[in-house]
Parts: structure tokens; C-alpha cells; sequence
């Protein structure tokens, strides 16, 4: 087909002449060709038109937009779809399925004209979007398979997103915290389920993984009623597989601020059993305040912190200790120490013109923070840093850890030695 190009699928000819007669007035478009709905998915294996207009009098338009979907070539042309009557529970069937927008056979001219306009203008948007995802990819800020943003940079990316959010003084838009808790008490697929709730999305929302296993989302022009509209569909699409804990806000204060407050609620929601809540209004200052007083359940900041230390020693402790009696005796003339308290925790290996330390600290006593330096006789300093939420943290991984910077240790400690003999 020629470029400029739509194509109308029909199994009803009267029916896709009249459409075609409706859109003659579109300057730009020089080719409009209808086909039947048997014939569609072998002309679309060859051509890509420029718009897909859809109209089928039972269920077959459900079908051919999944077909249409379902061929990569034509994942990004927009498709309308066109109906007789309009049917609430048809029309989030067909939008859950990949159409763009619809119109009714009975609207006027101008309405459809100014429908594939819109529609056409959104197209050209969701290419340039995707140009700009091409380079994130190779940044590697968004997962490919899925287009969700990696957790490592979904912080930055959000404090972007608030930022801009709150500078522009942009009305409706939703910062959405989900988390998903398996029916089988297994840990749930995230990258299915997110990519479920990429699909769920309309284009310019935005999905990235972020801590606790959730999922932070931006959704744009919306109210607290599109919020549900959301989690209902996420609901229908996921039922059996696993159940959605959500927390929601219109975004009026910095990510920073709005993050830990959702992230509390999220995990307070789970303890009680509740799947959705919306927050009216977000008081970061009274919720600053909280931090000193005590809440409903009796506890303040002081007890919170006493709570997360406490679980956190539980994983440093043995860690530190077991791996200490295991590696002491392994290299010749090396003194093993550690320390543990609240503000951070080291595990140091050293001997005469080498040290390598291991620090931990708990910034905001939710994440887990780990540097590793090896600091050699000639002055080089090696540093890695690696970051946990602290539902992913155990004494496994920090055993892992410590292993493996006590082998680097004793790579650098041969290749000291032959040095040193080498200057003898």
C-alpha cells in the first residue's frame, strides 16, 4: 500500500463503503482501500498502511486486533475502532487489546475526521517515543522486552518525572505504587507482571520496577476513578496468578517525599489484607512529623529504627562471623575484624601493604548500601558500590559478598608479593 495510507477491515462492504465515503474529506490520505476481514491478515503480512479502521459486526474485531498485535510490523499502527452501539464492557475489551481510539458509524463527519486526525498526531508521537526508547535501551534505562525502566535508575528517572510534574503545574497525574503477592506464596514472575501492566497502560504512562518487588507508575490525565479503571483491568488480567496491593496519589510534592509515604502505605495495605487505597490529599510535613511521634500501633522513628537494626543484625551477624572462622587461617600473616552497629557495619581483611574493607550503611533504613575498597601498598584504591532493598537482603547474598572480596583479596595479595620480590 502507498504511504498516507489507511486501511479499512470490514465483514460487512456496505458498511466499509459507507466509512470510506465519511473520510474522503482527509487531505493527506491518497489511498483508502477496503478489505474483508478474511482477506486482512494477508494483505497486512505485506503492506503497512498508515492507519487501520476496523469495523466487524460480532466478535471477530476482537480477534483480528489481537492478530494485528500479534505481528510486529504493525505493532505501532494505530487501529480505530468502529461500532454500531456503544458497549461499555466491548469498547475496555477492545482498548485492552490493542485499539487506539473508535467512533460510532452514526457520528458526524467532523467528529470521525477529527478522531483519525488525533489519532494520527498520536502515532507520529509514539514513533518519536520510540526513537527515544531506542536510546534508553542502549543506555540501558529501559528493559527491552518489556519497556518498563530498570530499577537501578528508576529513581532518577522520577525524581525527573515529579520534577517536571510539579514545575509545569500538571493537573492529574497519578504516582501508583503496586506490588503483587502470588497466590502460591512463591515469588511472583515480575517481568510477566510487569509487563502486564505495561500493556494495561495507555502509551504515555510510565512503568518502572521499584523497590519491595513493586512497580512505581505515572498515569497522566487521569482522577482517582481511571486509577480504578486500572486496577480492575490489571485484576481481570492477572486473577489466578497473583493478587495486586496498589497505593495511589496525584503527584503535588517531590518524588523523594511521595515515595516513602506510598511505600509505607503499601506495606501497611498487605499487613491488612487491603488491596487499593487512594490517597486524597499528601501531607509530607505532617507526615515528617509522624516520624517523631507515636503512631497508631504505638511505635515511633526510635522504635523502627530499634526494629530494622535489630532485623539487620540478624543477617550481619552470622554473615560476619561464619565467613571470619572459615577464612582466617587461609592466608598467611592476615588479621580478619569486623564491627556492627547502628549507623554501619565492616567486615576489614588485612596484612602489611594491603587492607580490603566491606562497609554497609542503611540510608533511611530501607535500603542497604555496600561499598568494597581494596586499598594496595602502592596507593591503587578499587571501589564497588551495591545496593539492596532490604526484602532482598539475607545472609546468603552478604556471605556471597564477602567470599567473593576475600578471594579478590587474595588475587591482590600473590600479585603484592611477586611485586615485592620482584623489587628485592
Amino acid at each position: 500500500m502507498k504511504s498516507n495510507s489507511i486501511l479499512i477491515i470490514t465483514n460487512d462492504m456496505e458498511k466499509g463503503e459507507k466509512i470510506s465515503q465519511k473520510i474522503q474529506l482527509l487531505r493527506e490520505c491518497d489511498n483508502i482501500k477496503i478489505v474483508s476481514y478474511i482477506e486482512s491478515i494477508s494483505i497486512l503480512n505485506l503492506t503497512q498502511p498508515t492507519l487501520i479502521i476496523l469495523y466487524c459486526n460480532n466478535s471477530d474485531n476482537i480477534k483480528i486486533v489481537k492478530e494485528i498485535r500479534n505481528l510486529e510490523s504493525l505493532n505501532k499502527v494505530p487501529v480505530i475502532f468502529v461500532s454500531d452501539t456503544y458497549s461499555e464492557n466491548m469498547l475496555l475489551y477492545a482498548f485492552d487489546n490493542g485499539i487506539d481510539d473508535f467512533f460510532f458509524l452514526d457520528n458526524p463527519d467532523s467528529i470521525i475526521l477529527i478522531r483519525i486526525f488525533l489519532t494520527l498526531q498520536k502515532s507520529i508521537l509514539y514513533r518519536q517515543i520510540e526513537i527515544n526508547n531506542q536510546i534508553l535501551y542502549a543506555g540501558e534505562f529501559i528493559e527491552k522486552d518489556t519497556g518498563i525502566y530498570l530499577k537501578d535508575k528508576a529513581d532518577v528517572v522520577f525524581r525527573n518525572f515529579f520534577s517536571s510534574c510539579i514545575e509545569d503545574n500538571t493537573e492529574n497525574a497519578i504516582f501508583l505504587y503496586i506490588k503483587a503477592v502470588s497466590n502460591d506464596h512463591k515469588r511472583p514472575d515480575i517481568k510477566k507482571i510487569g509487563k502486564t501492566i505495561k500493556n494495561t497502560l495507555r502509551g504515555n504512562d510510565i512503568v518502572a520496577y521499584g523497590k519491595y518487588s513493586g512497580y512505581y507508575i505515572i498515569l497522566y490525565n487521569t482522577t482517582y476513578k481511571g486509577v480504578e479503571s486500572v486496577i480492575t483491568r490489571l485484576n481481570t488480567k492477572l486473577n489466578g496468578i497473583c493478587k495486586i496491593y496498589a497505593n495511589a496519589a496525584e503527584i503535588t510534592a517531590s518524588f523523594d517525599e511521595m515515595e516513602p509515604i506510598l511505600y509505607q502505605n503499601i506495606k501497611q495495605q498487605i499487613e491488612e489484607n487491603i488491596e487499593y487505597k487512594y490517597i486524597q490529599e499528601v501531607k509530607i510535613n505532617n507526615y515528617k512529623e509522624t516520624l517523631e511521634i507515636k503512631d497508631e500501633n504505638g511505635k515511633n522513628f526510635k522504635d523502627f529504627k530499634k526494629e530494622f537494626f535489630t532485623n539487620i543484625e540478624k543477617i550481619i551477624t552470622p554473615a560476619f562471623y561464619q565467613v571470619k572462622v572459615t577464612n582466617e587461617d587461609k592466608i598467611a600473616n592476615t588479621k580478619i575484624r569486623y564491627e556492627i552497629n547502628e549507623e554501619e557495619s565492616k567486615f576489614i581483611i588485612s596484612k602489611e601493604g594491603l587492607e580490603s574493607e566491606l562497609n554497609i550503611t542503611y540510608p533511611s533504613y530501607i535500603k542497604i548500601i555496600i561499598d568494597i575498597k581494596h586499598i594496595e601498598q602502592n596507593g591503587i584504591t578499587n571501589i564497588r558500590r551495591l545496593t539492596y532493598d532490604i526484602e532482598d537482603f539475607s545472609e546468603e547474598i552478604l556471605s556471597s559478598i564477602l567470599t567473593d572480596m576475600i578471594e579478590e583479596f587474595g588475587n591482590k595479595n600473590a600479585l603484592n608479593t611477586i611485586y615485592t620480590e620482584k623489587i628485592k
